[in-house]
């Protein structure tokens, strides 16, 4: 009878602690998906502001401007992600009211893209990064001209994040532009003028910064 109890509470614990594996893993891709929600709001206020910009202006400045940072936005996704896609931006009349349309395209299969979940994020990252700086700059060219980015390219597979560290330093140096990028991408920040490493001690916590060859 002692043995039939003991086996008995052996298989509960057994149990409990299958579920409490469980519910560790469910929570860690509850606070994943929550991350990433937080990522795709930020992306989409990107993309709105974009929109709600381009329709401030006059049809001519407006489709200047739309072309310059079409190419922009292409150049990068084809540099970085395959030098098929290409970035448009299409103005549409709903009631009245102007509208800007974001499409990734691959020009050889027509495949449209969706430009917020498509290939696991990454499509996003590499279009909002060049979209919101040539924004800004259009926007307010006297700026200090200084962009920080804290780890914008999270979501950029790891064979694609070389290229992209050349394609902002690129860009960089196109517009005169000093970019702050904050990652933990090494194939990213081997690409950069200069590198500054930041680590902790254990002890005391506190930071140090080195700066590494570049």
């Amino acid at each position: 009878m002692l043995a039939e109890i003991k086996q008995m509470y052996q298989d509960l614990n057994n149990k409990l602690h299958v579920k409490l594996g469980q519910r560790t893993t469910l929570q860690d891709r509850l606070s994943n998906a929550q991350r990433r929600v937080t990522e795709l709001e930020k992306q989409i206020d990107n993309l709105t502001k974009a929109s709600l910009f381009l329709q401030t202006l006059s049809d001519t400045t407006r489709q200047n401007t739309i072309d310059k940072i079409s190419t922009i936005v292409t150049d990068a996704l084809q540099k970085v992600k395959d030098p098929n896609l290409e970035f448009k931006m299409l103005l549409t009349t709903e009631r009245n009211q102007l509208d800007v349309k974001f499409v990734v395209l691959d020009k050889v299969t027509k495949h449209e893209y969706d430009i917020l979940n498509s290939c696991g994020g990454s499509i996003a990252d590499i279009v909002t990064f060049p979209l919101r700086t040539s924004l800004l700059l259009k926007w307010d060219p006297k700026l200090s001209r200084i962009l920080i980015l804290d780890e914008a390219f999270k979501y950029v597979s790891v064979q694609d994040q070389e290229s992209l560290g050349d394609f902002v330093r690129q860009l960089a140096e196109k517009l005169n532009l000093q970019i702050i990028l904050v990652s933990h991408s090494e194939k990213i920040s081997a690409q950069a003028h200069k590198i500054f490493q930041v680590t902790k001690t254990k002890t005391d916590k506190q930071s140090i910064v080195e700066e590494k060859p570049s």
